[in-house]
């Protein structure tokens, strides 16, 4: 199937969409139970008969409602998120009548993906009801595709017989990894937080294909899930590789617009996940000789990325924290590993703005973002028996951006 277009380069200023419905008593009175409002003027008709109205009248926010369903379906439609509304109520709506909402797209702004709606609500056939405009974010959501199937040269199954537990494997990098992982022999433990659907939708995928996969909840931040999780994985056998992927979305502002808590937080976020994690999996690790592979950032590196602070200065210790695990494991043979990745399409990153993609794609010699497929090959690599001489290390995963 081919990749899903970004939903914004599919809008067109002019664009213009409708829907109609018709507003029954049964409406008015669910819309009644769900806001609260029991306005006699809406719910009872001797009450209504001696307004000017003669008859009940519709919640205005009912009617407008149609507005909501219109950007969330139509346009924008995928991907939209509602930042303003301004609303004009120019006549009342009366139970049983057709009404038509309608919006059409007078700006669209790239950079931000904010685009501008003139909207309008009309009983047919042109008596105006409601008008108003509204701003819409057109959200980047990454297409979710399975990744093909991948054999390498000698049709070989790198980690046949190994148990691997990935992190933050309902999306992105972490889903890529469990895909190949389990192509490539292992049994796998997919983590999530709040993603069930989609793990449960990964794991079934690769059961389909004759692996074997399990999901399972926690919240890494906290010792007594990541505890819960180790017994549960532990309790099916043991585990040879643990990939520490989880992580949170990043947060970009200037130096002034951070308080210390910031740092703090991404700190217990980055840094207090991957400890727990590996603190518990190391009793399983040390007795298999197994493998601790964390995903970090070429973000933390060199320069730096400019505006993204707390995010890194948690990859930043991160760091420092794989290279002294390294050595204090590297005599009971575990092997403790950190990847660096450059810009990828994950839902992480979904807030960069395109010009800021641009640049990272203008300065890497191979002129493309890495793919969660290409990070999730160089997890494979560091947990194969192939680098079973490599500790310690930091593989860059760049196209080439950062070279050292």
């Amino acid at each position: 199937m081919p990749p899903r277009l970004d939903r914004l380069l599919e809008l067109r200023v002019g664009q213009r969409e409708c829907l109609s419905r018709t507003i029954t008593a049964e409406d008015v009175a669910a819309f009644a139970r769900l806001s609260g409002d029991y306005n006699a003027l809406h719910l009872d008709d001797e009450f209504a008969a001696r307004t000017e109205f003669a008859q009940r009248v519709v919640h205005g926010f009912l009617s407008a409602s149609l507005l909501s369903t219109l950007v969330g379906m139509k346009v924008p439609g995928r991907g939209a998120l509602y930042l303003s509304q301004r609303i004009d109520f120019t006549k009342p709506v009366y139970i049983g009548d057709t009404v038509e909402a309608c919006a059409t797209i007078e700006k669209i702004d790239v950079d931000t993906r904010i685009i501008s709606l003139r909207t309008e609500i009309t009983r047919p056939p042109h008596d105006i009801v409601l008008r108003g405009e509204a701003k819409v974010k057109v959200l980047r959501v990454p297409e979710q595709e399975v990744p093909k199937p991948h054999v390498s040269a000698s049709d070989g199954r790198l980690l046949e017989g190994r148990t691997a537990l990935i992190t933050g494997a309902s999306r992105g990098i972490g889903r890529a990894v469990a895909y190949l992982f389990a192509q490539h022999g292992a049994k796998v433990w997919i983590n999530y937080n709040r993603s069930q659907s989609a793990a449960e939708s990964i794991a079934r995928d690769i059961e389909a294909t004759g692996g074997w996969c399990r999901s399972i909840k926690a919240d890494v931040t906290r010792k007594d899930h990541v505890d819960a999780m180790m017994g549960e994985v532990t309790s099916h056998g043991e585990l040879d590789i643990l990939v520490n992927n989880a992580g949170p979305k990043i947060r970009s502002g200037s130096f002034e617009s951070f308080s210390f808590d910031d740092l703090v937080g991404a700190f217990e976020n980055i840094v207090g996940g991957a400890f727990h994690v590996t603190k518990a999996a190391l009793p399983a690790l040390r007795r298999t000789q197994g493998s601790v592979i964390t995903i970090l950032s070429s973000a933390a590196l060199g320069r730096t990325a400019h505006g993204w602070m707390p995010y890194v200065v948690g990859k930043s210790a991160l760091l420092g924290l794989c290279k002294n695990l390294a050595q204090e494991v590297g005599p009971h043979g575990v092997r403790v590993n950190v990847i660096s990745p450059s810009m990828a399409e994950t839902d992480l990153v979904s807030n960069i703005p395109d010009r800021m993609r641009q640049m990272t794609v203008s300065r890497t010699p191979l002129r493309r973002l890495a793919t969660p497929e290409d990070i999730a090959g160089a997890v494979l690599m560091l947990a194969s028996p192939y680098a079973s001489f490599i500790t310690g290390d930091n593989l860059l995963v760049t196209g080439g951006e950062t070279m050292i």
